[in-house]
């Protein structure tokens, strides 16, 4: 049962019940972070835990706490731990990202955080979509903190987010202490604008960023829409969508 829950992972998942659906930013984002051979780790606002588990599977080494604020989902997100066999790998702690810390210090961070403030974009239904959508209940600076205060010295915060809001990425970067270090924008279409990004900032990192390649989602129109060879190179949990 559990390789089986493996082998279709992302499917299967537990969701809260009219909350917030993960999509594909959260899946990129677990194939981008490189957490290291034997890595610790946070997932924060981690929701049902799907950017954690996704990178358990890829490192058999890691550990990770998942930390959501949301009662739902951290319920959902411990029942996917048990449901892939990583419990002994994978924890989840009930707190606000404003104010959690971890015990010890921790070699990298990932963070898919509410991409849009409040007031801006289509409204969401319901509290927990609004929450994981919108800076209600935590921005992208109390994310950024957050990681700072967990990280040790040259740690990795890993975050997705969106291109329009890098300016502003920077600057909470910059504040929190943390030195943008590498960088992939992801486009629906190579001839479009993109629509994602995918960072990675250090601790205590010194001065330097590399702009990886632009990543192409799809290729095609109409009928003819596919999902690219080199989006699912790099992130092979996109085939359940291809």
């Amino acid at each position: 049962m559990i390789e089986q829950a493996r082998n279709r992972f992302p499917r299967g998942l537990a969701q809260p019940e009219g909350g917030y659906r993960f999509s594909l930013d959260s899946l990129l984002l677990a194939c981008f972070c490189q957490p290291g051979a034997k890595g610790e780790g946070a997932d924060i606002g981690a929701g049902c835990g799907v950017v954690g588990l996704g990178l358990l599977l890829r490192h058999e080494r890691v550990r990770l706490v998942a930390v959501e604020c949301d009662s739902a989902s951290v319920e959902c997100a411990r029942a996917n731990g048990a449901l892939l066999g990583l419990e002994d790998r994978f924890s989840v702690e009930r707190a606000d990202v404003a104010e959690w810390r971890p015990q010890g210090v921790l070699d990298f961070v990932v963070a898919n955080p509410p991409y849009r403030e409040l007031g801006r974009g289509r409204a969401s239904r319901g509290e927990e979509r609004k929450a994981a959508r919108f800076e209600a209940e935590g921005n992208f600076d109390a994310f950024a903190a957050c990681a700072a205060r967990a990280l040790k010295a040259r740690g990795k915060f890993c975050f997705v987010h969106l291109p329009e809001r890098l300016p502003a990425l920077m600057a909470g970067l910059d504040r929190a202490g943390l030195e943008p270090k590498r960088m992939r924008l992801v486009h629906s279409r190579i001839h479009e604008p993109a629509k994602i990004v995918l960072m990675e900032a250090r601790k205590q990192g010194g001065p330097g960023m590399a702009v990886e390649p632009p990543l192409a989602l799809y290729k095609g129109t109409g009928q003819d829409t596919a999902m690219t060879e080199q989006a699912l190179d790099f992130c092979p949990y996109l085939r359940c969508n291809a």
